[in-house]
């Protein structure tokens, strides 16, 4: 039961500060209302008389102190009209000597001299509270009563250094009344000052508040990873430094998640680049393990037939089982290589080296240098690349996307024997395009040339020194400069095209015209 109820305490909502003190303050207001209502109606006669009370005794003070003086009547008299009361004193003997009612100016010094007064003049009470007793000073209640009047005094006595008596008489129904407006006004004046007190301290805690809340939202924005905004400055010395503290830790928080991200970038990149090189290592694996079937059996029968036939002392045959193992060991070399750079470029070790260059001579140098093998079969080629287009890259491992698209379209073409090279822009780079006419790639197979050691054309032989493993380069160096390769069927042949970014002089130009 303890823990429940200790539990709806936690999870209640705190109040702020300022509706707290809003709370009090409408509870003053009304207490301002109805603590004067209840105290006038409600409270004892006795407690309103605390006032008059001390005002007589005061009166009676001012009588003692100027006894046997000449200013004592000169006292009596202020007396009497500064707290509009009713003076009457008696001597040593109690005989009545003066009362404010009668007629006397001024009492003689020395009381004891004075003549006796008619008790015409003195009012007659019956004491309702108190008597006179050996005490120096006290205070009685007395009625007076007359023609169905009824009167009640407050009187404060008070023994005289000579032994007189001096009675000092206030009506306590007017009394009553006026202390109690006293009690009221005094009441509602110190109940104002405590609301202008709390309005001004409300005042004074909106600009404390206000601050805080803003920083309560700053945190809550950093909690969110929010560091966009930061805690203007206030003031207030404190809360300026806790806005210093506060925007401190948004900038070191954003700040070491920046430098979080950067490395989670770079551990993914290398988790990545760890994950291609197993994959190439895969690849190259079971490549080299499907690939090297073959060409090892043929070198290990013709070795087999060499030793056979050089034996046997024909000479001849031998050398032709030798000729046959070399170009088998040419072969397999020529397909490790592949493999390889395929390795190296995918694997990120090798960095592009970027140069520019006119893109046109690359067609033309391959024309040129290949120029036997095309007249050979019959081929005729034509580049139309404009000669002024300027690329930007490792022009090196360019020239190997060109030499293998080049290479694949000698083995392909057919029909019109005709293989063309053209461009166009494409915004950021230039698309250039190698067509030769032929039969068109299988929808089941154009998505897969692109694979390592994937021949689409399984006819073809393997004299011709064909793996699958062109395509695959030009895959990897395209992927090494971000740029887009692929290809397309079209009519009387296929093209292949791949990107080459634009040199950053031609490109700037393009810019400016557009």
């Amino acid at each position: 039961m303890a823990r429940s109820k200790e539990k709806t305490r936690t999870q209640k909502k705190p109040r702020s500060m300022r509706r707290r003190l809003m709370t009090a303050i409408v509870f003053i207001l009304l207490l301002t209302v109805l603590i004067p209502v209840i105290a006038y109606y409600s409270l004892p006669e006795w407690v309103y008389l605390f006032v008059p009370g001390t005002r007589l005794w005061i009166a009676s003070d001012t009588i003692t102190e100027n006894y046997g003086t000449p200013e004592f009547n000169e006292a009596v008299s202020f007396v009497e009209k500064k707290y509009n009361s009713t003076v009457e004193i008696f001597n040593a003997d109690g005989v009545f000597i003066y009362s404010t009612r009668s007629l006397i100016d001024a009492l003689p010094q020395n009381l004891s001299q004075a003549e006796p007064l008619n008790e015409a003049y003195m009012t007659k009470y019956e004491v309702l509270y108190g008597s006179i007793k050996n005490s120096q000073k006290g205070f009685l209640i007395k009625k007076y009563t007359d023609d169905n009047v009824e009167v009640k005094f407050l009187d404060c006595y008070q023994f005289l250094p000579g032994g007189e008596r001096a009675e000092v008489s206030v009506q306590v129904t007017s009394e009553s009344v006026t202390a109690r407006v006293d009690f009221i006004l005094f009441f509602v004046a110190l109940m104002s000052i405590l609301i202008v007190a709390l309005v001004v301290i409300s005042v004074y805690l909106k600009r404390f508040t206000r601050p805080v809340d803003n920083m309560c939202e700053i945190t809550d924005a950093i909690a969110k990873l929010d560091f966009s905004r930061t805690c203007p400055p206030t003031g207030l010395a404190e809360l300026n430094r806790l806005s210093e503290s506060v925007n401190s830790l948004s900038t070191s928080l954003s700040a070491s998640l920046a430098d979080l991200k950067e490395k989670n970038k770079k551990l993914e990149e290398d988790i990545e680049n760890e994950r291609t090189i197993d994959n190439l290592r895969q690849t190259f694996i079971s490549g080299i393990s499907h690939e090297m079937k073959t060409p090892i059996a043929i070198i290990q029968g013709y070795a087999e037939g060499a030793k056979m036939f050089y034996e046997a002392g024909n000479a001849e045959t031998a050398e032709q089982y030798c000729d046959i193992i070399v170009r088998e060991s040419q072969r397999m070399n020529t397909m490790i290589m592949k493999l390889l750079e395929i390795t190296k470029y995918s694997s990120g070790a090798y960095e592009l080296e970027t140069t520019e260059f006119n893109i046109k001579e690359l067609a033309d140098d391959w024309f040129e240098r290949n120029s036997s093998i095309l007249s050979e079969k019959g081929i005729s080629v034509e580049n139309l690349i404009p000669d002024d287009m300027k690329g930007s890259g490792d022009r090196v491992i360019l020239e190997s996307v060109v030499n293998n698209y080049m290479s694949n379209a000698v083995s392909h073409c057919d029909g019109e024997k005709k293989i063309s090279t053209y461009a166009e822009d494409a915004g950021e780079f230039y698309r250039v395009y190698v067509f030769n006419t032929g039969e068109h790639i299988a929808d089941n197979d154009i998505d897969k040339i692109w694979t390592s050691f994937y021949r689409a054309d399984k006819s073809l032989s393997r004299s011709q020194g064909r793996f699958g493993l062109g395509l695959a380069i030009v895959v990897s160096i395209q992927n090494l400069h971000k740029a887009a390769y692929g290809v397309e069927n079209v009519e009387n042949g296929v093209r292949f095209y791949f990107d080459i970014r634009k040199a950053a002089g031609k490109a700037e130009k393009e810019t400016e015209t557009n």
